[in-house]
């Protein structure tokens, strides 16, 4: 009986762990339900920090399930990264970095948007988003573009210093928004509420309030 209790609780455990094999996510938070492919003309390039990488929240995983036109690297230093570079140099393409900086360009929807065919994104913490700038040279040299958001972040199960800072796929999002105002993104942020809300409601409404409310945000 004890060998057999024994079996039960491993073979729960593989399978509470168990990934679905479409959007990657645990089977346990599968997100298909809520996924649909979208055709967005301007070709998003994410430059993701390591540690992000196997972050089980990380939004970059449901934009590479949603988005056709999409690449993901990763690293710190990108000044010599063969594909970006690629990119970077080929004339018959627009590239703009999504970036806070001061003299950045304003993406709203009562101006001209940009005509940008590549926009690149940092993936990361604010702090490792700002190492990543600071080390990628071949960034400091193409046009920035910076959002104004219209409501503070969703993304309410991780901490920011910045009340008015996005997670990579509401920045996504609404930078799409303006340069493709004709893209349905719906469905890319109900797969993210949905991601939120589980994690939530398996964390547990208390610990929730006291660690995410309750809280001045790091």
């Amino acid at each position: 009986m004890e060998n057999l209790q024994k079996i039960t609780e491993v073979t729960f455990t593989k399978e509470s762990r168990a990934f679905c094999s479409e959007c990657d996510f645990l089977k346990s938070r599968c997100l298909c339900s809520t996924l649909k492919v979208l055709n967005n003309q301007t070709h998003l390039i994410i430059l993701q920090h390591p540690s992000e990488q196997k972050h089980p929240l990380n939004t970059v995983r449901i934009m590479k399930k949603s988005f056709q036109n999409i690449s993901l690297l990763i690293g710190e230093d990108f000044s010599s990264d063969l594909r970006l570079n690629t990119v970077l140099a080929d004339s018959t393409k627009s590239c703009a970095l999504l970036y806070p900086e001061a003299d950045a360009t304003i993406l709203n929807l009562n101006t001209p948007s940009p005509q940008i065919t590549h926009l690149i994104i940092i993936d990361g913490t604010w702090r490792k988003a700002k190492k990543i700038y600071g080390l990628s040279q071949n960034l400091k040299h193409i046009p920035k573009l910076r959002l104004i958001p219209e409501q503070q972040t969703d993304y309410r199960i991780r901490k920011s210093p910045n009340e008015n800072a996005l997670s990579t796929l509401e920045a996504a999002a609404s930078a799409l928004k303006i340069l493709e105002p004709r893209l349905e993104t719906k469905s890319l942020l109900d797969s993210f509420h949905f991601m939120i809300d589980y994690q939530i409601k398996k964390m547990g409404r208390e610990i929730y309030q006291n660690n995410y409310l309750d809280k001045k945000k790091e």
